[in-house]
């Protein structure tokens, strides 16, 4: 196999397919913004962020890379509601998926909605959610977009996603969640203040991140220094 099949990084910035901005079909780069938090993230992330910066984007994208070179692995993505939900995973996930030049390598069951089950063909599978809500199981993977969002129209789904979703991710797993600001209150603002204020010490600790528009390289270009 080819030896660059072993670097995270190397297939991530060329192995999958996205749609830009203008709907081309393009190889998927990581963006300024997106690299650094890739560089910089912990086992548990927040991150505050402008829109546009396509963090969803690079989440989806980068777990479909663990579902797929991780036996065994389990990965959620809970989007604010459900036609997100289909969004991410028809114009993200199964995009990707569908333009991925490695796909005969794999089996691949998409019988259930919004799911794709990855055999290895040694008896191990690995598999990818995209919901609008957290699912019973052990997720070694899970984000959660847009959660101001969630807090804010949906106070329930919020406690459950916190008590009941995010426990139950291992150790050694992967929780981020992203989101852009709503108001100043919240459990997502109060999550993320409590992460700014200290350094993470433990694996279950949330280290913050936080990304405002100066790291949108197109924003920056419409500037006019004078």
């Amino acid at each position: 196999m080819d030896q660059r099949l072993s670097s995270k990084e190397w297939r991530i910035s060329h192995l999958y397919k996205i749609r830009d901005k203008n709907r081309n079909l393009i190889t998927f780069k990581p963006n300024k913004a997106q690299a650094h938090f890739r560089e910089n993230a912990w086992t548990r992330n927040i991150i505050l962020k402008s829109r546009q910066l396509g963090f969803t984007t690079f989440e989806a994208i980068d777990m479909l890379d663990d579902t797929l070179f991780q036996r065994n692995s389990d990965g959620l993505l809970i989007a604010q509601d459900l036609d997100v939900a289909k969004d991410i995973f028809d114009n993200k996930v199964k995009l990707a998926w569908d333009n991925y030049k490695l796909a005969h390598l794999y089996s691949a069951d998409l019988n259930s909605a919004r799911r794709i089950k990855f055999g290895f063909g040694d008896g191990t599978f690995s598999s990818i959610i995209i919901d609008n809500t957290g699912r019973s199981g052990t997720y070694q993977r899970l984000h959660i977009t847009e959660f101001a969002q969630v807090c804010k129209k949906f106070p329930d789904k919020a406690k459950e996603i916190l008590e009941g979703s995010i426990p139950a991710v291992p150790l050694d797993g992967r929780v981020d969640i992203e989101s852009t600001a709503e108001e100043s209150g919240g459990q997502f603002y109060e999550l993320f203040w409590e992460a700014w204020e200290r350094e993470p010490k433990h694996k279950t600790e949330f280290k913050a991140h936080f990304y405002n528009w100066t790291w949108d390289h197109e924003e920056i270009s419409k500037v006019n220094i004078i």
